[in-house]
């Protein structure tokens, strides 16, 4: 249901659910960046020939790996999850 100032007072207390000021629903709830469950895992490292790669795996399972090679050429790799 919309809030809707004439029927429910002021907007902190629509939030919290018509409970008393540090009841009900607080700004402690509401989280203010991404939490670790929705952030892409990172892994970086170095390949057996000495070159770099990053994989970054995102929330559905899809892969990115950049990879550099020692002569410095660079190549992307994706791996995309259908399931």
């Amino acid at each position: 249901m919309p809030y809707d100032p004439e029927v429910d007072g002021s907007y902190g207390s629509w939030l919290r659910g018509g409970a008393p000021l540090g009841q009900g629903r607080t700004t402690d709830v509401v989280v203010g960046e991404r939490t670790w469950v929705t952030r892409d895992e990172v892994v970086e490292g170095r390949t057996s020939e000495g070159g770099r790669y990053q994989r970054r795996r995102d929330q559905l399972g899809n892969d990115v790996i950049r990879e550099t090679t020692p002569q410095g050429r660079e190549r992307q790799h994706v791996r995309i999850n259908l399931r």
